[in-house]
């Protein structure tokens, strides 16, 4: 299965390029979500598990996992790759001057493992026909595609 994708219209942003330049660029489009209920269900459908099985399986490890990064511990999750916390900190003069509160916000990093990156490394690629004869950055109704953020 390729992923989807439609050209879009874009100001040129590099170093070199002239007011008002414009590229085109390619966007993929995700056509669907899937919930958490159906990812259960589709897992539960490739085992002996039943869903209720499964959303308890997954419950359980997002809590095991809240509960090890919190400690500080690497997550290693096989081909699906790696969690881990870290964080990055202001300077102090000295070690005595430094404290805690010098650190900014934490955040988690993923490392893909080797089953994503195959899928990653592996991708093709199918443009979305508009379904009017013109092309344009905008969707059907006369809107960009982009999140509007008020």
């Amino acid at each position: 299965m390729s992923l989807n994708f439609h050209v879009v219209e874009r100001p040129d942003m590099s170093k070199d390029a002239k007011k008002g330049d414009k590229l085109y660029y390619g966007q993929i489009r995700s056509l669907k979500k899937v919930s958490f209920q159906k990812l259960c269900d589709m897992i539960a459908m490739r085992s002996t598990a039943f869903i209720g099985d499964v959303m308890l399986v997954v419950e359980g490890l997002l809590s095991v996992m809240q509960e090890r990064l919190e400690e500080g511990d690497i997550i290693q999750m096989g081909r699906l790759g790696n969690f881990r916390m870290v964080a990055g900190s202001k300077g102090a003069a000295t070690a005595d001057e430094f404290d805690t509160s010098l650190f900014k916000n934490a955040r988690i990093v993923y490392v893909p493992g080797t089953m994503l990156n195959d899928i990653r490394k592996n991708a093709t690629y199918e443009e979305m026909k508009p379904l009017s004869s013109e092309k344009s950055s905008s969707t059907p109704d006369g809107d960009d595609d982009r999140p509007v953020i008020e």
